[in-house]
């Protein structure tokens, strides 16, 4: 598996996400929104679009990016005036993206929400049977704000990551392991700041558990493409969504689950640290998939 910074050849493929970007425009436009209108909850807007919750929430913070929507966690996704004044897109987009990161977010399906949006259920989205370069173009004009897919993202450190914490079981070495130690009690300390800062701190000792991880491998490929992926979460899309989803709470389970992965890798039980591994990136992926409102 490759990213699409690995393969130049796919710099120019229009990314799903970019996609439904382009299609949500065109459902904005169709539900004739006022500027400060809410739209349909996210699980509606997934099902009107057939694409998974994961590449849906990465297009409405495309479209957050380019101020056409606010997404207010706890509230819902409402319509700006730039949204309402944007010329109408192409909208026949085909092939959505209907895959999920893992087991547990494909045993969340998009299914419509009762009580939805009133104006929703008039929605009629195009016939989309086959694919049309005026879609394409339409996505293109969204990709100044184009990156690694943060769903794709966490998907690759999910097999990458899990191998490593197995290895750092066998053979992470006893300063490793103390500074492994050193990113917890750099946790701690920050869940002791205030809100204003707290994410900057706890982002830089998570970067530092998991590079240290890493580090146990001794390999140089391996320790460079795992940085190059925790260094994502500072792209537009995810560090959008990090600023929306991440708060005490979410670092405190982070802590919680770090500390699972410890204690696995100084018992030397390789099994027991791919496992907490796997739950550790699984439940950091669902945690920004909370719902919007």
């Amino acid at each position: 598996m490759t990213s699409d910074i690995s393969d130049p050849s796919r710099k120019g493929a229009v990314r799903s996400y970019l996609q439904t970007a382009s299609q949500l425009r065109a459902v904005i436009h169709q539900l004739q929104t006022e500027p400060g209108a809410r739209l349909p909850p996210e699980r509606e807007l997934a099902q009107l679009l057939g694409v998974s919750r994961p590449t849906l929430r990465e297009a409405l913070i495309v479209l957050e990016l380019h101020n056409e929507i606010e997404i207010r966690v706890g509230s819902g996704i409402y319509v700006t005036g730039k949204a309402t004044t944007k010329e109408r897109p192409a909208q026949n987009v085909a092939s959505p993206d209907t895959a999920s990161f893992n087991p547990a977010e494909a045993a969340d399906p998009a299914q419509q929400y009762g009580n939805g949006h009133s104006d929703s259920a008039q929605v009629k989205l195009p016939e989309h049977e086959q694919f049309q370069p005026r879609a394409a173009s339409a996505a293109l004009t969204l990709h100044s704000t184009a990156e690694d897919s943060p769903k794709e993202v966490n998907q690759l450190r999910y097999f990458l990551e899990s191998g490593i914490a197995a290895d750092a079981a066998r053979f992470m070495t006893a300063s490793l392991r103390k500074k492994l130690r050193k990113s917890l009690a750099d946790m701690r300390d920050a869940l002791a700041d205030s809100d204003a800062v707290i994410n900057v701190r706890m982002a830089e000792a998570d970067r530092l558990f998991h590079t240290t991880l890493a580090q146990s491998t001794d390999n140089q490929l391996i320790i460079q493409t795992l940085t190059s992926l925790f260094d994502q979460r500072y792209q537009p899309i995810a560090s959008t969504m990090h600023r929306h989803f991440d708060d005490r709470q979410a670092w405190m389970a982070a802590l919680q689950e770090h500390e699972e992965i410890c204690q696995a890798i100084e018992a030397g039980d390789a099994l027991q640290a791919q496992a907490a591994m796997q739950r550790h990136l699984a439940r950091a992926h669902q945690r920004l998939m909370t719902l919007i409102g």
